[in-house]
C-alpha cells in the first residue's frame, strides 16, 4: 500500500485560518522571523531548491479545501525533513501525518497529490 505524508505546523501562522504546512511557515519565518543570517541564507536556498524541483499545480484546478500530501518515496519529501529541522530550530512544533487514503485526489504529479478530504458520516 502506498502512503501519503504531510507535515503540519502546530502553531497558528498569522494570515491563515487553518493549520499550515512547512512551506507557509518557512516563508513566514523568512519574512517575519528573527533569524541568524546563516540560517536565513540556508532557508532561502532550501526554498529555492523546492521552487525548482517541486511542480506548482495549476491553482484554478485545485479546490480551496484540498490538502497537499507527499508521496512517501519522493525525493522532495525526503528533503522536507531538513526544512522541518530548520523550523524546529526556531521553536516551531511540527507533526507528521500519514494516510493511505488522503481523500478524493484532484491533482497528482511524481511528488505530491492534492486531495479533498472525504466527508465524515454524521451519526
Amino acid at each position: 500500500m502506498r502512503f501519503y505524508l504531510r507535515f503540519v505546523v502546530d502553531q497558528r501562522i498569522p494570515g491563515y485560518s487553518r493549520q499550515v504546512g512547512l512551506f507557509a511557515a518557512a516563508y513566514y519565518l523568512l519574512d517575519e522571523g528573527d533569524m541568524y543570517q546563516y540560517d536565513r541564507e540556508l532557508l532561502d536556498r532550501m526554498l529555492k531548491w523546492f521552487s525548482k524541483n517541486l511542480p506548482i499545480p495549476p491553482g484554478e484546478q485545485i479546490p480551496a479545501r484540498a490538502i497537499f500530501w507527499y508521496k512517501e518515496e519522493s525525493l522532495v519529501f525526503r528533503r522536507m525533513w531538513y526544512l522541518g529541522k530548520m523550523l524546529k530550530r526556531y521553536h516551531y512544533s511540527i507533526s507528521l501525518i500519514k494516510s493511505g487514503f488522503p481523500g478524493n485526489v484532484v491533482y497528482q504529479d511524481e511528488h505530491q497529490v492534492a486531495a479533498v478530504p472525504r466527508k465524515r458520516n454524521k451519526r
